[in-house]
């Protein structure tokens, strides 16, 4: 578990990360070993957060900006992990904040923490795994439900989104569909299409019409798969 600790109060900061190390020992033979990054200002952290699976922040002496802000900022970015509030001057507990919101008093007690690392694993295992997405300048963090289909154009690979929008990644609809196969709604119906099932509007003979109307030819291999999806997707509500 990759662990990002945001702590503008030096003391602070430097506490948790020793009671993290002390915690990270004694899991390391059964849930796992606990790696942590400290930051003493937002900055950094946002630069790249989706590398971390879990945050512990608490910024309350920087003029401008609390924790509070940080949350939001993580929440804007695709952040899905869990994030443990730590409440000092500020009763972070007090503030309307996302689900996936942990909350624990300072200072710090070990069993405490250890209780957080706990309700940050069940957070975890029930946080719908994100699909990551780059564009030359730019990197998107989507669930499944968000990708209508994806189709190779020259040297991209164009992502259609259910809200409209387009993502140019550089990469083939192969290297996507592998990255994504493990979602059962995802079908490759051609070396250069991947499709998400959930949104086929009807089959009919080797091809399939989408929710926007965009038709993709089956390959014969793939229709017996397509239909069963269909048919899957179509009787949920």
């Amino acid at each position: 578990m990759h662990v990002a600790v945001c702590d503008d109060n030096v003391a602070d900061r430097k506490q948790l990360e020793r009671l993290l190390k002390r915690e990270s020992d004694r899991r390391a033979a059964g849930s796992g070993i606990l790696y942590t990054d400290s930051f003493g200002n937002s900055a950094a952290l946002l630069s790249n957060p989706m590398q971390y699976d879990v945050f512990y922040i608490d910024v309350c002496k920087t003029e401008g900006i609390t924790g509070v802000d940080i949350v939001s900022d993580l929440m804007a970015k695709g952040v899905n992990a869990p994030i443990v509030m730590c409440c000092s001057q500020i009763n972070y507990r007090e503030h309307s904040l996302p689900p996936n919101v942990i909350f624990l008093n300072k200072p710090v007690k070990a069993a405490e923490l250890s209780a957080s690392i706990d309700h940050a694993l069940k957070i975890m295992e029930n946080t719908e795994p994100l699909i990551e997405l780059r564009e030359d300048k730019e990197t998107y963090y989507v669930r499944e439900s968000d990708i209508l289909y994806a189709v190779e154009e020259g040297r991209n690979l164009n992502v259609t989104l259910i809200d409209g929008r387009h993502i140019m990644v550089n990469t083939t609809a192969a290297n996507l569909f592998s990255q994504i196969e493990s979602f059962p709604s995802f079908l490759a119906p051609s070396l250069k299409t991947v499709i998400n099932c959930r949104y086929i509007e009807k089959i009919g003979f080797y091809k399939a019409t989408m929710t926007d109307g965009r038709i993709f030819k089956i390959h014969r291999d793939c229709m017996a798969y397509a239909k069963s999806a269909f048919s899957q997707y179509k009787t949920q509500p």
